[in-house]
Formats: structure tokens, C-alpha cells, sequence
């Protein structure tokens, strides 16, 4: 993330104003006399005044609007984050989200969950990598597959798909596009790592010998073929459109995060992204409701089949 330019902005939303000017949502947080500070390590709970000036003060620094995530799930990843970064109440905390644009990218990483690795849930790999994939690429004779990794993290996931690809059909074209809302994990996923062995634990040794060059006993990076394959951006799946068309769409344990109310409205988006009998890869504990409404086959667990 560009520091000074966030810098900037945050501080041109949050600069003292003259009389008259309605207050940015972070500065009433401060001020609010409804929140009881957690210095005495009993009330670790965020009451729903508070929750609702501290949802304002996220959408007036990051832009991020929380009414379209879970209230019960993130106020519980709030209330560790306070407690891990030894803050003394939500009030001295946004105070200084408003002054340290390393801390802000800290806190969007925290709350947009960014947990990835390779090959997780290594059955639901299995099937894409035996039954799905040669399928597209039976549709496609000698062209390359186009997949979209949607909330890409850190680039496991596409890189992943990345190896798969390359060893199906190594000599076609394949055009990956992986996006994030948190810039700062997409510095680490367009470098190509580099990667801890933890974070590869599930994936099978013949593709980390494919796709990745190791830099130390620990760590690995990407081949440059790999990382060639794939374009990465910074997109808002809650708000952002693209006018695209993939035959594979990955969206894994995103969506769970969001409001049922919201939910329909992203896998319409996704939808929308697919091709006729292009495939939406989902989270392993994931379930898209009335997914024939949206224009979906069920294919297994995880997987649907768009069909307009």
C-alpha cells in the first residue's frame, strides 16, 4: 500500500474543519462518552452504540463497510485486536489509526481475515485438479483456462491453480486475475512469496517441485512462470464490478464472513464474472442457498456449474 498517499487521504477526511462542518465519523468515536474503556481488563465486549460510531469510523478511514459483515464475528475479531495491540480503549486506538498509516494497513489486514495456504482442504483439490479442470480444458480445445481468485490473500490459492494449469497443459495460454480489498497482502502475493513450509503443508511435493524454487530451508518463492501467469488488483467484492469472463471463478471462505442479506448479492456478482458452464469453487463449509435462483448447477460439495 502506497503509505503516504493513504497517509494523505486519511488525513485530508480527518482534519479539523471549520465551524459548521459536520465531524468525520472517527473523531466522534474519540470523543463518544458511551464507551467504557478496557483498562480494567473485565468488559471486553463493545457495546452497540459504540460498535455502531466504530463501524463509521472504519468506513470513513478505510472505505470498508462492516454492516455487510457479520456483527457477532466481527466483534469478536475487534475485540482481540485491541487486546493484542495493548490498547487502552477503542477511543486512543482509531486516534492513532488516524495517525499511522502502518498501523491502518495493519488493522485492515486483521479485520479482512487473511487466512491462506496451499492446496487447503486438500480434497476439494483433488476433485478440481482430476475431474474439473480437464473438463474446461475438453471445452477448450488448445486455449488456455481464465480463473479469477477472488479475496486472493496471499496468493496461495491462485498459485495453486497456477501449478495445476501448468501441469494439464503446460504449452496453452492461461490468464489468472487475483484480487483482494487489503493491498498490503497483495505487495507479498505479486512478489511470489516467499512462503513458510507451514503454509505448504497440503501441498503435494511433485507440484511445490513444479511451480516453486526454495530460498532457505523454511521459506519458498514462485517461479517466474508461475507468477507470469497471474494479474493481480485490488477489488471490493462488495461493491466492485468487473466486466470479465472466467470459466473458473475461486471464491473460498470469503463469503462466509458476509450477511445472509449480502451473501446472494456476491455470488450474483460472481455470476455474472462466469461464462455459460464455467465453475464457482467455493469454501469446503460454504453452501450457496437457492443457487438455482442465481443460475447455478450443483456439481459436488464446493462446486457449482453456471448455466445463465
Amino acid at each position: 500500500m502506497n503509505s503516504n498517499k493513504f497517509t494523505s487521504s486519511v488525513q485530508s477526511r480527518t482534519s479539523s474543519g471549520a465551524a459548521g462542518v459536520k465531524p468525520a465519523a472517527s473523531s466522534l468515536f474519540e470523543n463518544s462518552t458511551l464507551f467504557k474503556g478496557l483498562n480494567d481488563n473485565k468488559q471486553w465486549t463493545i457495546s452497540n452504540d459504540n460498535y455502531k460510531l466504530l463501524r463509521d469510523a472504519i468506513m470513513d478511514l478505510l472505505d470498508l463497510d462492516l454492516n455487510h459483515y457479520r456483527t457477532q464475528q466481527m466483534e469478536r475479531r475487534l475485540t482481540t485486536l485491541l487486546e493484542r495491540r495493548h490498547a487502552t480503549s477503542w477511543q486512543a486506538y482509531v486516534a492513532n489509526l488516524r495517525r499511522d498509516s502502518v498501523e491502518l494497513d495493519y488493522f485492515q489486514e486483521f479485520i479482512t481475515i487473511n487466512v491462506s495456504s496451499f492446496y487447503r482442504d486438500a480434497d476439494k483439490w483433488d476433485f478440481l485438479r482430476s475431474k474439473i479442470l480437464p473438463e474446461l480444458m475438453a471445452a477448450k480445445p488448445m486455449q488456455g483456462i481464465n480463473g479469477w481468485s477472488v479475496g486472493c490473500s496471499i496468493g496461495a490459492e491462485v498459485y495453486t491453480l497456477s501449478m495445476l494449469l501448468t501441469e494439464k497443459a503446460p504449452n496453452r495460454r492461461h490468464a489468472l486475475w487475483a484480487t483482494d480489498i487489503d493491498a498490503r497482502v497483495l505487495e507479498r502475493a505479486k512478489a511470489g512469496g516467499p512462503y513458510f513450509q507451514n503454509e505448504l503443508r497440503e501441498l503435494p511435493s511433485e507440484l511445490v517441485q513444479l511451480g516453486m524454487n526454495p530460498v532457505s530451508s523454511q521459506l519458498l518463492t514462485m517461479k517466474p512462470a508461475m507468477k507470469s501467469m497471474v494479474e493481480f488488483g485490488k477489488f471490493n467484492l462488495l461493491k466492485d464490478e468487473t466486466t470479465r469472463k472466467f470459466d473458473l471463478v475461486m471464491c473460498r471462505n470469503v463469503v462466509i464472513y458476509f450477511t445472509t442479506e449480502v451473501k446472494p448479492q456476491v455470488y450474483q456478482r460472481m455470476a455474472r464474472a462466469l461464462r455459460p458452464g464455467g465453475i464457482l469453487f467455493i469454501g469446503s463449509t460454504e453452501t450457496i442457498a437457492n443457487y438455482q435462483q442465481l443460475g447455478f448447477d450443483y456439481i459436488a460439495p464446493s462446486f457449482y456449474r453456471f448455466i445463465g
